[in-house]
């Protein structure tokens, strides 16, 4: 009867893999001529979110675009706050959700950046993704994006050098 037992889950987990996890490392190097004046905040989207986020991005931009046509015409630096506003609405829209679907890890995919810049995802099941850093440097946000596509078990090391303009 035990032994039975015992080829019983032997076959049971034969058949159930282990999910196939990577790591995800990294730093964000902020400009010298923008200190920060809070944490980077690093943002993991799965391939669900990472769609939600260009949908939604794309809203924003379109419905800004149409608003605020003029003053893009008279100003065309104007365009980049806008997007730069629209890119941090959508995360924050996205993080938002990502918080009420998660329930309780979404401390996962949402981290705090060292002092020095550095960050880690542990556990990142394969698949596509974007990570985001989010900074603010006097007035100015600062967003830092990269897609990065985790397919295998050893560590990805991603350096975020420039911000978006």
């Amino acid at each position: 009867m035990l032994q039975s037992i015992l080829v019983t889950v032997m076959l049971w987990f034969g058949q159930h893999p282990a999910a196939q996890t990577g790591v995800i490392a990294g730093t964000v190097t902020v400009p010298v001529d923008h200190p920060l004046s809070q944490p980077l905040q690093v943002i993991l989207l799965s391939p669900r979110y990472a769609d939600l986020w260009d949908t939604d991005m794309q809203k924003r931009l379109d419905m800004y675009w149409e608003r605020y046509k003029p003053a893009f015409a008279q100003n065309k630096e104007y365009f980049l706050e806008i997007s730069r506003k629209a890119q941090i609405e959508s995360l924050d829209f996205v993080v938002a959700r990502m918080r009420r679907d998660a329930a309780g890890n979404i401390g996962e995919y949402v981290k705090q950046a060292s002092a020095d810049g550095k960050f880690e995802f542990k556990a990142v099941p394969f698949g596509a993704y974007k990570l985001f850093a989010i900074g603010k440097a006097q007035n100015t946000d600062l967003v830092w994006q990269e897609s990065v596509d985790v397919h295998t078990t050893l560590p990805q090391f991603l350096e975020l050098k420039k911000p978006l303009p």
